[in-house]
C-alpha cells in the first residue's frame, strides 16, 4: 500500500458493525417457553405424550359432566360389553365403567402430583442444604437419607397405611415420605457442582444469606434436574397407588380409583377381560407420558445456548 495513500472510512461503518454484532447476540437469548416448544418439535412421541396427557387431565376434570352416577348401581346390567350407550361397558355392580374410570383418574392424578409436590419439596431442602453446607451436616443428613433407602420403603407403606385410615391424604403423605430420597441425591450433586460457581462466589463476598444463595441461586439454576426428578416421582407415584389400592391398601370402596377397578377385575379377568383393559391402559398411558415428557423437558431445560 502507498504510503501517501488514505484510507476512507465511512462513517456509518461502526454503526453497521455495532448492529450487525447486535443481531449475533440476539440469536443466543434463551426462552424457556421457546426451548420447550423447540424440543417437543424435535421429538414427535413427546408431542403425542402431551396429548395423551391432556386428554386424560381433561378428562378426568370434566367427570362430573358425565350423565352417570360412578356409585349407582344396576345389578340387572352388570358385565355388559362395551357399547354406544356405556363405552367402557358395565362393571360387576352395574356401575358405567367409563364414568368410574374417570373418577379414578382424578383419584389417581391427584394423589400423583401432591406426592410428587410433596417428596420434591422435601427432597430439594434436604439434598441443597447437605450439599451446600457440607462437613458434619451433610454427613448426618445423607446418613439418614441412606437409612431411608435402605429400608423396603414398599413394605413399610403397606404396614403404616393399614394402621391409618385408607383416605387420599393418608395416601399422598405416606407416598411423600418415602419417595424423596432420590430427589435429595441428585439435588445435592448438583449443589456440590453449583456452589463452586462464580456467582455463588461473587453472592458469598456481597453479603449474601446461606438461606438466600441456596433457594434464590442455587436451586433455581438446577431446575431442570428437579423437573424431570419430579416428573419421574409422578409416574412412581401413580404406579404405588395403584399397587396399593389393587392390593386392598390404597383408596377404599366405593371411591374408585385405576387401582381398585383393576382389583375388581381380577376376578372376572377370564370372562370380562375388558375391565382389566381399560384402567390398565390408562396406567401405562399416564407413566410412560410422564416419563417420556420429562426427557424431553429435560433437554429443553439444559444450561446451554439456543441458537
Amino acid at each position: 500500500m502507498d504510503k501517501n495513500q488514505t484510507i476512507r472510512i465511512d462513517k456509518h461503518s461502526f454503526d453497521k458493525v455495532e448492529k450487525k454484532e447486535a443481531r449475533a447476540e440476539t440469536r443466543y437469548e434463551r426462552s424457556v417457553f421457546r426451548d420447550v416448544l423447540r424440543s417437543l418439535r424435535e421429538n414427535k412421541l413427546a408431542i403425542v405424550c402431551c396429548v395423551i396427557l391432556a386428554i386424560i387431565i381433561i378428562a378426568s376434570l370434566l367427570a362430573p359432566l358425565c350423565p352417570y352416577d360412578p356409585d349407582e348401581q344396576d345389578v340387572l346390567s352388570k358385565l355388559q360389553p362395551p357399547s354406544t350407550k356405556h363405552w367402557f361397558g358395565m362393571d360387576e355392580l352395574g356401575r358405567d365403567y367409563f364414568t368410574r374410570a374417570l373418577y379414578g383418574g382424578r383419584i389417581s392424578l391427584t394423589v400423583g402430583f401432591l406426592s410428587m409436590i410433596m417428596s420434591v419439596v422435601i427432597g430439594t431442602v434436604i439434598g441443597t442444604v447437605s450439599g451446600y453446607m457440607g462437613g458434619k451436616v451433610d454427613a448426618f443428613l445423607m446418613r439418614f437419607t441412606d437409612i431411608f433407602m435402605s429400608v423396603p420403603s414398599f413394605l413399610l407403606m403397606v404396614v403404616i397405611n393399614a394402621l391409618f385410615p385408607p383416605k387420599v391424604y393418608s395416601m399422598v403423605i405416606i407416598l411423600g415420605l418415602f419417595e424423596w430420597c432420590q430427589i435429595a441425591r441428585i439435588t445435592r450433586a448438583e449443589t456440590l457442582s453449583l456452589k463452586e460457581r462464580d456467582f455463588v462466589l461473587a453472592a458469598k463476598h456481597l453479603g449474601a444469606s446461606n438461606v438466600r444463595i441456596m433457594f434464590r441461586h442455587i436451586v433455581p439454576n438446577m431446575s431442570s434436574s428437579i423437573i424431570v426428578a419430579g416428573s419421574l416421582a409422578v409416574a412412581r407415584a401413580i404406579l404405588t397407588e395403584s399397587t396399593l389400592s389393587f392390593m386392598g391398601l390404597g383408596v377404599q370402596l366405593p371411591k374408585a380409583s385405576w387401582g381398585t377397578m383393576l382389583q375388581g377385575a381380577q376376578v372376572y379377568i377370564m370372562d370380562t377381560p375388558w375391565l382389566a383393559v381399560f384402567p390398565g391402559i390408562f396406567i401405562v398411558a399416564t407413566v410412560m407420558s410422564f416419563n417420556i415428557l420429562g426427557d424431553a423437558l429435560r433437554n429443553a431445560l439444559e444450561p446451554k445456548m439456543t441458537k
